[in-house]
Formats: structure tokens, sequence, C-alpha cells
């Protein structure tokens, strides 16, 4: 397994944490104004980087500033507001449905936006990752009794789900890239902005103080190792590997839930939940293994970005636009 395929794992359990650790933020801080508070902790230590590395001197131009609002709009502000709602009317390991989906989205997205191909090996890789993770999801809401909060709980996670598959692959239509660090600073204050009328709106400030240490933790948690990190190492890792791989590795993202969910909040490991975490393993294992072509992985430019190209794929973008040296550290769950 190559070290991308490694950062990608990270990732995905960094992500996988998110989910449990927001249902344990609402026992006490409402959706917006604990999305609030996550996004400003993530630019905060982005920000910090950028200033240490010194900012790049790639400026995103006119159609790469609304790649970016996309990104923003769709994988940051709407994915968190469905994700965190979601969470809120299903239990945290039923939420997993967000994580075991997007796999389907991104690949669909990839393959019909950026032209990516999906081989034989590949598909079947994402196939049993799907499978695996959607199984667990399945059999976990089966046995909790239903309701219309948890229909439209389901809801919206596919709403969350959609938002994160356009989060994980629309960096690729940048035309010129930007260094992870700072695409997801950029990601962080625009999101930071869009929530900071809701938050204002719904949050009464003096509750604020009543708020344990504990979930003010998670919150800073949650932003600088969902925002933060993992993005950045996401992001990073679509320089080097199609976005249909990266969409195996998130199948993954459950399965780190699944089991966070038990140790965290009580809930019961079932047999099948052990049976999709295998069926996840064996997918990403057939996706990280398959022979082809590979992205050099070059050290870092001077200005702190790299130095390959960013598309995987020439092929998914207009020759005009294709960058040409200047690489990008550019995707959903779950923002």
């Amino acid at each position: 397994m190559r070290v991308v395929h490694v950062k990608m794992m990270v990732a995905t359990v960094l992500l996988g944490s998110y989910l449990v650790a927001s249902k344990l933020i609402l026992r006490e801080v409402p959706v917006f104004t604990a999305t609030f508070f996550r996004l400003v902790s993530a630019a905060a230590v982005l920000a910090v980087v950028v200033w240490i590395k010194s900012p790049p001197t790639v400026r995103p131009g006119r159609r790469d500033s609304a790649v970016i609002f996309a990104q923003a709009l769709l994988g940051v502000f709407l994915f968190s507001v469905f994700a965190m709602y979601g969470v809120k009317f299903t239990g945290a390991i039923e939420a997993g449905v967000i994580l075991g989906m997007v796999p389907i989205s991104i690949s669909l997205v990839a393959v019909l936006f950026l032209r990516e191909r999906l081989s034989r090996r590949r598909g079947c890789g994402i196939a049993l990752a799907v499978v695996g993770a959607a199984g667990i999801n399945a059999l976990s809401a089966g046995g909790s009794g239903g309701g219309s909060n948890e229909a439209l709980g389901a809801l919206l996670l596919v709403c969350a789900v959609l938002c994160e598959a356009v989060f994980v692959t629309f960096g690729k239509l940048l035309s010129r890239p930007l260094p992870p660090t700072w695409l997801s600073l950029i990601l962080s204050v625009v999101g930071a902005l869009m929530f900071l009328g809701p938050a204002l709106a719904e949050t009464d400030v003096a509750a604020l103080a009543d708020v344990s240490w504990q979930t003010w933790a998670l919150m800073v948690y949650t932003g600088v190792a969902i925002n933060a990190v993992a993005v950045v190492l996401m992001y990073d890792s679509l320089d080097r590997v199609d976005a249909t791989v990266v969409a195996a590795f998130t199948a993954f993202t459950p399965v780190s839930g699944a089991v966070l969910s038990v140790l965290l909040l009580d809930e019961k490991l079932h047999v099948y939940h052990l049976v999709g975490m295998a069926l996840a393993a064996i997918g990403i294992y057939f996706v990280a293994n398959e022979k082809g072509p590979r992205a050099p992985e070059e050290e870092p430019g001077p200005d702190g970005s790299d130095s390959r190209t960013s598309a995987s794929d020439p092929a998914a973008f207009p020759p005009v636009e294709s960058p040409a040296a200047t690489g990008r550290g550019s995707s959903g769950g779950p923002g």
C-alpha cells in the first residue's frame, strides 16, 4: 500500500469520527452554532500553517472562485446542515449511510463530469466496499423500529451524500491549482461566514457559558481533525489517484464510525457489522493494489504547492485550462 493510500485511510478514519462527535456535540449545542465554531477552529489552525509556509503566489481566477464557492456552499455549508440534522434524527451508526453511499455518488460524478474511466477491478472493489458499508447501515436501521423523524433523517443524509460527492470531485475542476492547506483555509473561512448569521439567530450567547469543556473540545477536534487534517489529506490524495479510488476509501468511513459508536456511544456491535467491515476492507485492497500507470510523487515546490500536474486524467480538463506544471492538493463526507 502506497503512502497516498495510508493518507486516505487516516482521512477516512478521522471522517468516521465526525458523526459520532456530532451526536455528542448536539446534546448541548445547536447545529449552526456547533458548525460555526468547528469551522472557526479549522480556519485558525490552517491560517497558522499557511502563515508558517508562506501564502502561495497562485490566486484563483473568476472561474476557480466559482468552483471554490460551489464547494463551500455544497460541501461545507449544506453538507454540514444535512449531515448534522440527519445524525440528530437517527443513530450514529445508522447515519453512516451518508458515507456508505458516498463512493457511488463520487464515482458517478467522476465518470460523468471528470471523464475518468472505471476499470472492472476498481468497479468490483468499489462495489464490495459499498455493499459492506451499506449492509452495516441497512441492518442497523432495520432493527431500530423507524419513524417519521428517521425517515426525515434518512432524506437529509441522502442530500448530504450528493453534497459530499461535489465537494470531493469538484476540486479537480480548478484550472489554477492551490496547495491543500490554502484551499482548505479558504473553504473554512467562507463556510464560517455562511454559518455566522444562522448561528447568531439560533444561539443564546449567555447559554454558551454552560456548555461543558468536553463539548468545546469536541468542536475544536472536529474543526482541526476533519476540516484541517482530513480534508487536506483527501485533497492531496486527489492529485495522485483518480477520484474513483478515493471513492472506495471513503467506504471505510462508516466502518470506523461504527467502531467509535460502540466505544463512545455504547452502541452494540453485531456480526453484520464485522462482515460489512471485512467486505469494505477487501474492496479497498482491490482498488489500492490495482496495477496501472501511477502519478509521480514529487517534492513540493518553493511556494508550498506540488510540482506535479493536478489532474490524474488530462482528459478531464479542456486543453487551454489544463495546468502545466503546478500541482494542487485540492472532496464528503462527511464537510
